[in-house]
């Protein structure tokens, strides 16, 4: 199935709503990994993201211009003022054994509230873990139902 076909009547819908002239829409992906794994790269693809070297797909809307950017959090030097989703993807613990990175719950939430206080739009936000283990999201992250109304008006 192609994601263009799940995610276009969604992103149409937000973007009626916005009265904007021209809006834009975008599927904002952050990974903390600088490099993608196989199963980043998998989840790339299924977005229609097919090389590693691409990292902006725009997206065939009928009411103003939509995008999924790709991006290391950390490389990140874009605008949150445009994000209407946001997913997060992590592999292994959220919390990190290196004194020199974040940790993810750290990072994820800081995320979070800076696209939060930008953005123009009301985000749901995935995040997706591609440990090996298995891990509950709300083991690793327990005051997620406190970010449930993220967003802007």
């Amino acid at each position: 199935m192609d994601s263009n076909t799940i995610l276009i009547p969604h992103i149409d819908a937000a973007l009626s709503k916005g009265g904007h002239h021209q809006p834009e829409w975008v599927l904002l992906m952050l990974s903390v990994a600088d490099l993608p794994s196989p199963e980043t790269r998998w989840l790339r693809t299924k977005f229609g993201l097919q090389d590693d070297t691409k990292n902006e797909l725009r997206l065939p809307s009928g009411v103003g211009n939509a995008s999924i950017v790709w991006s290391p959090v950390m490389q990140f030097g874009g605008s949150l003022r445009n994000v209407g989703a946001l997913v997060f993807i992590y592999e292994g613990d959220a919390q990190s054994s290196r004194p020199d990175k974040p940790d993810t719950q750290s990072l994820l939430h800081e995320i979070v509230r800076q696209t939060s206080l930008q953005s123009q739009y009301k985000f749901p936000v995935l995040v997706i873990n591609f440990n090996k283990q298995e891990t509950n999201a709300s083991d690793v992250f327990p005051d997620l139902k406190s970010i449930d109304r993220i967003g802007g008006s």
